[in-house]
C-alpha cells in the first residue's frame, strides 16, 4: 500500500478537498490479474492509514535482491496487500515470510494467493495492524506504506535486531539516511537501510597508537556516531563512525592530524578489528 504524504498546512487543506475526488477515480480501476472470485480489490480503495496502492511487479524482484534475501531469512512485509512480496520471497529464494495486512479481505485474499501458489509451508498472512503486531523477528523488513508511516515507525525498527535490511517503495524514512538508494528507469525509487548496532555511551579501546587505553563516549544518530577521543585528561581527537549493521568504521584524528581508521565488528558489548594502516589489533568494551 502507499499513502499520500502531506506538508505544509496549505497543502494538506488541498489535499483534504482533493483526495476523496481522486479516490472516487482510483476506485472505478481495479489491477489487472489482481484479485479472484471471492474479492477483487480497487485501486485506490480506502485502508485504515493508507490507499490500496499496490507494488509493481517490476519492483517486487528488485526490493527483495537489494533487500539480499536468501532461503535462511525471515521476510516481513508491513502492509502486505494481495501478498506477493511475501510469495515471491519464498519462490524464488526459499524464505519464510510473513504478511501483515490490516484490511481482512486482502489478508484473506493474500491467504488464498499463497495457498494457489503453494507456499503456505513458508508464508503466513497476518489479519492485523502493524503497529500493533510483533515483527522483531524479522531480518528483511519491506514497506509500502509513505513517509508519514515509515517515520512513526523508525523507532520500532531502530530497535530491532542489528544488521535487519530495510527497503522502502518510493518512501525515505526522513532523517534516517538511507544506506543505498536505488532508482529503476520509469519505477519508483527503493530505499535500503540495514539497522544499526547500539553503540550509544562510554567505551575503553585498547590498540590505538596514540596511548595504551583510551576512551569516548560515543553519540548516535541511527548509523552516525561522534565523539572525543581522552587519554586519562588529555585529549587526543574528534572521532566519527559509522554502523552498517554490526560492522563499524570508526575514523578519528591522532596526535599531530594524523588521520586514522579503525574496521571492526560490534557483538553485544564489544567490538573487535584492525587499524587500516598497519593492521594493529584494536578492541573496545562499553564501560559505565
Amino acid at each position: 500500500m502507499a499513502i499520500v504524504p502531506t506538508r505544509a498546512p496549505a497543502m494538506t487543506a488541498l489535499l483534504r478537498l482533493a483526495l476523496p475526488v481522486v479516490a472516487a477515480l482510483l476506485a472505478a480501476c481495479t489491477t489487472p490479474g489482481t484479485g479472484d472470485e471471492q474479492f477483487r480489490p480497487l485501486l485506490g480503495q480506502a485502508g485504515k492509514d493508507v490507499m490500496w496502492v499496490p507494488t509493481t511487479d517490476a519492483l517486487v524482484m528488485p526490493m527483495l535482491e537489494l533487500a539480499q534475501v536468501t532461503r535462511e531469512d525471515l521476510v516481513v512485509d508491513l502492509g502486505s496487500g494481495d501478498g506477493k512480496i511475501p510469495i515471491a520471497a519464498a519462490q524464488r529464494f526459499g524464505a519464510r515470510a510473513v504478511g501483515i495486512e490490516y484490511d481482512a479481505r486482502l489478508s484473506a485474499l493474500a491467504q488464498r494467493n499463497a495457498e494457489r501458489a503453494g507456499v503456505t509451508d513458508r508464508v503466513r498472512m497476518i489479519h492485523g495492524d502493524i503497529f500493533k503486531e510483533d515483527f522483531s523477528a524479522a531480518t528483511v523488513l519491506t514497506l509500502f506504506l509513505g513517509r508519514d508511516l515509515n517515520v512513526r515507525l523508525m523507532p520500532t525498527v531502530l530497535a530491532m535486531r542489528p544488521g535487519t535490511r530495510v527497503v522502502s517503495n518510493n518512501f525515505d524514512m526522513d532523517v534516517w539516511e538511507p544506506d543505498r538508494v536505488v532508482q529503476l528507469p520509469g519505477q519508483n525509487p527503493l530505499f535500503l537501510w540495514v539497522v544499526p548496532a547500539r553503540l550509544e555511551g562510554r567505551w575503553e579501546i585498547t590498540g590505538l597508537p596514540e596511548a595504551p587505553t583510551v576512551t569516548v563516549r560515543l553519540a548516535q544518530r541511527q548509523q552516525k556516531l561522534d565523539g572525543t577521543l581522552q587519554a586519562g585528561s588529555r585529549t587526543i581527537g574528534p572521532v566519527e563512525g559509522r554502523l552498517a549493521g554490526t560492522g563499524l568504521v570508526l575514523r578519528y584524528t591522532g596526535e599531530g592530524g594524523a588521520v586514522r581508521r579503525v574496521d571492526a565488528q560490534v557483538e553485544d558489548d564489544q567490538w573487535r578489528g584492525r587499524l587500516q594502516a598497519g593492521g594493529a589489533p584494536v578492541v573496545a568494551r562499553r564501560i559505565p
